[in-house]
């Protein structure tokens, strides 16, 4: 379970840590500052550079935190079978909104560590895509990296138009239950009712161009 936001005696690197979790998701990185995230934890500012070096090494240790616990919380349905409603989800997962918040200041700073989260989302996506398809939940795709990519970039578009998108479902917030029980009951229909009804587009693209494999390492054609 994620714990931003709680108010229990936790380890302080793990204050910072969420402190800086819940001030970028309002204010970006570029606005954030050791002093202020450590006043947001309550902490001297000393103990930002003590615990993590630099402000990077904390926006790193957020990003690394942040990606193993969504590992966990997304990979639990995959193997349980169990899958919650969207709306039981979100009242059970009040967090996620500073992550939601997080990611998308995140990626708004752009730079080499924005390029580390999606790196790292693409990874946690790619090894769902595996688990997915083990357990029988997902297809196998061709190229489980290129999927997991644009997912990703599917993923972090909604993020950075959150708002817009809530606004045109017809609600303030998309995390708010209403407007995320429409807009995941959509992304799950076309999920499972894909959008083309046979291949003949896959099938006229890997005619015309050899199919590319994770990172961009060519199939081989078939003898």
């Amino acid at each position: 379970m994620l714990n931003v936001g709680s108010n229990d005696d936790r380890a302080t690197p793990a204050r910072i840590r969420d402190a800086a979790i819940s001030y970028v998701g309002k204010h970006g990185w570029d606005r954030a500052t050791s002093r202020q995230i450590a006043a947001e934890a309550g902490v001297p500012v000393g103990l930002v550079n003590y615990h993590f070096g630099s402000k990077d090494g904390l926006r790193i240790a957020c990003d690394d935190w942040i990606i193993a616990a969504l590992l966990e919380e997304k990979t639990m349905p995959l193997t349980t079978g169990d899958l919650p409603t969207p709306d039981t989800f979100i009242a059970a997962h009040p967090e996620l909104l500073p992550i939601s918040d997080y990611i998308s200041m995140s990626m708004r700073a752009g730079g080499h560590l924005a390029d580390h989260l999606f790196d790292s989302m693409v990874e946690l996506t790619r090894q769902m895509l595996e688990v997915g398809a083990d357990e029988g939940t997902f297809h196998a795709y061709d190229d489980p990296y290129a999927a997991a990519v644009v997912l990703v970039a599917y993923s972090i578009g909604a993020s950075l138009f959150g708002d817009t998108i809530a606004r045109s479902l017809g609600g303030t917030d998309l995390l708010a239950p209403d407007t995320y029980q429409r807009y995941v009951r959509t992304a799950v229909e076309i999920f499972t009712r894909p959008l083309f009804a046979d291949e003949r587009y896959l099938n006229a693209l890997d005619t015309n161009v050899p199919p590319v494999s994770a990172k961009g390492e060519l199939h081989k054609e078939k003898e």
